[in-house]
């Protein structure tokens, strides 16, 4: 047991999970398996599950807490870590489903995996194996829009094993020496305007003397499908009209960044940057509080400011409230507020935008529909996905749990850190839209990034970033169409 390196198996047939692979190719003569068909016969079996490292340093950990939950003791799940990022890791297991083998028998996926590996039947359709009392579950008691992104077709090909949702993490004690109030004006979970945000943002860093006001990864990954899209959508703009068209059809849904929430998205981001003189610095906006520098960075890059306490204000992922919270960094210092809004929901657009609002991020479970031991894989599937299982990976590693209602659970409110944030997460968790996903959406965000990136590094008009940008994803649209 224990993080090892990936052990690659021979291709086989899909049996039922016994552990040995003798039951012939499971699918009932070429049908897919269904709970009814799968029953763990007890046998002493290894399962094998392709993760993150984050979970492979704490296996033993996790091993119990999935007999914790009821997994049997003679399953045991050897933890295979290989490499990390969401990119790198789809990457190798097209290698390894494209190939047909049989290990892993189950892995941590992206919901962007899912237009690739679900036409292909790379991903077992998990709404036939797992019970119906689950199956319930997940239509009642998870983040839906988690649940939904991985959806295919009508298929299941993934069940949530932590959901990422981000905030906005920041310095509430250069806030207040600036004269503000978060707790008494409950920033926690009345979310500000871009407006008082930046104002804020800058009397803080003024008084404070640091480097830097708000800190965001800004590069041209970011930009077009996490950052700016955020931003983009909390103005009451959308890439597609309304989140319900988010998914298509392709080439018959309304292309709709060519418009004035767009523009004015791009106008607020250049006056964070440059301040009022940049030729489209929105007037009356407080400006100057982003480093240009930002425009630059990753995810990593961008962390380093605000974890050296040169910042008063950053967006990240939930992961990092742990770290930034602990006496080590800046213990209750540290605030965090759900994502500020341009435009009130009710004022939006488009449906599904408008008010406080951030992309979806998170991890799945998905079975390898080659597995040799696929009864022995739905037991740990089962436990895994067990409200105990959830609590353990918080407690250890601050990844939040994909059910809201944890989040007010007994053991939820002793989680050190964590629990300062738990109404934050949570409603924020119930105000998250999921990116499209579909096999076009990669050459979309990656034309959308491109344009908006010149735009916020002076080389392009908004109005010239938005009307190149639309006129390239319309071509794309066109095509696949």
């Amino acid at each position: 047991m224990g993080a090892t390196g990936v052990a690659l198996g021979l291709a086989g047939c899909s049996g039922t999970g016994n552990g040995s692979g003798d039951g012939g190719d499971g699918s009932s003569g070429g049908e897919t398996p269904t709970a009814e068909d799968i029953e763990y016969n007890g046998e002493d079996v290894t399962v094998e599950y392709s993760t993150a490292p984050l979970f492979g340093n704490i296996s033993d950990q996790l091993q119990q807490a999935a007999y914790d939950a009821g997994l049997p003791e003679s399953i045991d799940i050897n933890f295979s870590t290989t490499v990390w990022g969401a990119d790198d890791l789809q990457d190798r297991y097209n290698q390894i489903l494209s190939a047909g083998r049989s290990t892993p028998d189950f892995m941590l996926t992206n919901f962007s995996y899912t237009p690739f590996f679900a036409p292909r039947e790379w991903l077992l359709d998990l709404s036939g194996v797992l019970s119906d009392e689950k199956m319930t579950e997940l239509e009642n008691d998870y983040s839906q829009v988690m649940v939904d992104s991985m959806r295919w077709d009508g298929g299941l090909y993934g069940v949530p094993q932590f959901i990422d949702i981000p905030t906005i993490q920041y310095r509430k004690d250069l806030v207040e020496a600036a004269g503000y109030d978060p707790e008494g004006e409950n920033w926690a979970t009345e979310p500000l305007t871009w407006e008082y945000f930046a104002e804020v943002t800058k009397a803080a860093k003024e008084e404070a003397g640091t480097d830097h006001g708000y800190t965001s990864a800004m590069n041209q990954r970011n930009i077009g499908s996490i950052s700016g899209y955020e931003h983009l959508v909390t103005n009451g703009g959308n890439y597609f009209g309304d989140m319900s068209n988010q998914n298509g059809p392709i080439g018959d849904r309304p292309v709709t960044i060519d418009e004035e929430q767009t523009i004015q998205t791009l106008r607020q981001f250049r006056t964070f940057l440059y301040g009022s003189d940049d030729e489209y610095a929105i007037e009356g906006l407080t400006g100057g509080i982003t480093p240009p520098n930002a425009l630059g960075w990753d995810t990593s890059p961008s962390m380093e400011s605000f974890n050296a306490g040169e910042a008063v204000m950053h967006r990240n992922w939930s992961f990092a409230i742990a770290d930034y919270g602990s006496e080590e960094k800046f213990g209750e210092d540290l605030g965090v507020m759900p994502y500020p809004y341009g435009v009130a929901e009710s004022e939006a657009a488009y449906e599904g935008t408008g008010g406080t609002n951030a992309k979806l991020g998170g991890w799945h479970l998905s079975i390898n529909p080659n597995t040799e031991k696929l009864a022995a894989t739905v037991e740990v599937i089962k436990a895994m996905t067990s409200d105990e299982f959830y609590l353990t990976i918080f407690e250890a590693t601050g990844s939040t749990p994909p059910k809201p209602g944890l989040f007010s659970s007994d053991r939820a409110q002793e989680v050190d850190v964590m629990n300062r944030y738990l109404d934050t997460l949570q409603f924020q968790s119930e105000n998250q839209f999921a990116p499209p996903i579909n096999a076009v959406w990669d050459p979309q965000k990656s034309a959308i990034g491109q344009e908006f990136h010149a735009c916020l590094n002076q080389q392009k008009s908004p109005e010239e970033a938005v009307a190149a940008a639309q006129e390239q994803v319309e071509q794309i649209e066109e095509q696949e169409s």
